[in-house]
């Protein structure tokens, strides 16, 4: 039902008003004569293509509807680019100005007042402004209290992990007091390194989209001249008497599903381009790396699972049989099925180690971060146990054994080392070492332990955000090999039913 409420929502946009209206959501204005020459260019370039593998008129309706059911969403994505490039933008704006004013005046009331003159009108400034308007009525209306609830107002239209850390920032410092200046140096240089990663990788899918672009144009022309060749080759032979290598019904088909192809690959390379900024890119399901992780804590090496064991015993059975009856070339492959359910469980949990061990270290730093924040106004056990509800829930089970570990050994070293310990995480194994110092010397004495320790949490947030932006690079880049694979598919059938008609052709050249 939500797939088809998708496509009805899309279908609705080839209505020029309810395109316009929805480009108006995200703040900009389509004008009708931008709409009319836009389908003009778009019917102009398939019409082009069409032109080229010399389609019927039927496929090429096909494909002129497909290309007037996609442009209304690509009209619309070109929008949503600009508006993501925007909020980001002024998220990171906003987090500076105000850290900055912030500092100036401890006061979140003054800093909010101070922002808002930054920004002109939009979305930021109207939540700015009923921030304000909150925090100056002072009536809260739930348990979060006034402060965060004004502040609630910027982040609930603006979900990201960062302003969720600077909010938290601003509001235990003004409730509960303490000093922050190095705490807001440490997140100010974090933010500043986030703005350039978030440019960074925009700037490498664009450059991986232009890549996409040319290997699409690429695998068009490659397509169309082969069957030239193929048509000339036949024409060359047959004379007049036969058809072109175009008509056959075959090639047009194949030519109308292969032009289809490299039009959805076209759209999902350039709605790949639309993704929030503000989120962090999600490598895999919770509810897998929930698994994997009891699979790794779990483990032993030494232990077969039944339903691998016996397969493997019959198989090897089976093997044994066909080597001592001679058939070596059946044997092989049982004996290389065999060496694979038996290596499964091994090959099983070194995957699911990776996966838990990329996970945790993507969600390490900012709950590190929290950690630093909190460490200015409790103790170490205090801010362990407020640090759970925001962990990452892979996090919250390491978290929760550490919890227990310290209820009967709070002083002992190995109670803090041994957080994350089945996994190879060494820049953790430090900031526990660091946590365990601020425990056994306090918080009052501590601020050149807890200068290390946010610098080497920002190290982690800057190591994660690579991971992060490498991954999502990477299947954008993916995305090149697609016109690559539909034009080998293609090239192959065409060059098949080119040979079997050359075939044809030289037989009734011969027969006569």
């Amino acid at each position: 039902m939500r797939g088809k409420g998708k496509l009805w929502e899309e279908l609705k946009l080839l209505h020029p008003k309810n395109l316009q209206k929805e480009v108006h959501v995200y703040g900009y204005h389509f004008a009708w004569k931008s709409h009319i020459a836009l389908i003009a260019g778009a019917l102009l370039g398939i019409s082009a293509v069409g032109v080229m593998f010399r389609l019927r008129t039927v496929y090429f309706l096909v494909i002129t509807a497909a290309v007037v059911l996609v442009l209304p969403v690509l009209v619309l994505d070109m929008y949503k680019k600009m508006y993501e490039q925007k909020r980001f933008s002024d998220v990171a704006s906003y987090m500076e100005q105000m850290l900055y004013s912030f500092q100036k005046s401890g006061k979140v009331v003054s800093a909010l007042k101070e922002t808002r003159e930054l920004f002109d009108e939009g979305q930021m400034r109207r939540c700015i402004d009923a921030a304000i308007v909150h925090l100056e009525l002072g009536k809260p209306v739930s348990e979060r209290g006034v402060l965060r609830e004004s502040l609630d107002r910027v982040g609930e239209r603006y979900p990201c992990k960062k302003l969720a850390v600077v909010h938290n920032l601003l509001a235990n410092t003004e409730e509960f007091g303490g000093e922050v200046e190095n705490s807001i140096v440490l997140v100010l240089e974090d933010i500043e390194q986030w703005r350039k990663r978030g440019y960074h990788l925009q700037a490498e899918k664009k450059k991986s989209h232009t890549d996409n672009m040319i290997s699409i144009v690429v695998a068009t022309l490659l397509c169309v001249s082969a069957l030239y060749v193929l048509d000339a080759m036949k024409q060359m032979f047959a004379a007049e008497r036969v058809g072109t290598i175009f008509e056959i019904p075959v090639i047009q088909v194949s030519s109308m599903l292969f032009i289809l192809v490299l039009l959805h690959i076209f759209v999902k390379s350039e709605r790949s381009l639309t993704d929030n900024w503000l989120e962090d890119a999600v490598l895999h399901e919770q509810s897998y790396i929930l698994r994997s992780y009891d699979m790794v804590m779990n483990y032993n090496g030494g232990k077969l699972k039944i339903h691998v064991l016996i397969p493997a015993l019959l198989l090897s059975a089976f093997a044994v049989f066909l080597f001592a009856t001679g058939r070596w070339v059946s044997g092989i492959p049982c004996l290389l099925i065999v060496i694979l359910l038996l290596a499964w469980n091994k090959m099983s949990y070194l995957l699911a180690k990776k996966d838990v061990t990329e996970e945790m270290y993507l969600a390490l730093p900012q709950w590190l971060l929290g950690m630093a924040l909190l460490l200015q106004n409790n103790n170490v056990q205090v801010a362990l146990a407020k640090s759970v509800e925001g962990a990452s829930p892979v996090l919250q089970r390491e978290l929760s054994a550490l919890t227990g570990r310290l209820a009967l050994l709070p002083g002992r070293l190995s109670s803090y080392t041994a957080f994350c310990d089945g996994f190879d995480l060494p820049e953790v194994t430090s900031c526990m070492k660091m946590l365990h110092a601020f425990s056994e010397n306090g918080t009052g004495n501590v601020s050149v332990q807890m200068n290390h320790l946010l610098e080497r949490v920002v190290q982690m947030e800057d190591r994660a955000d690579q991971i992060r932006n490498d991954s999502t690079a990477f299947r954008m880049k993916m995305i090149f090999s697609y016109p690559v694979i539909a034009a080998t598919v293609k090239l192959l059938l065409d060059l098949t039913v080119g040979m079997v008609v050359m075939m044809q052709v030289l037989g009734s050249i011969g027969g006569v």
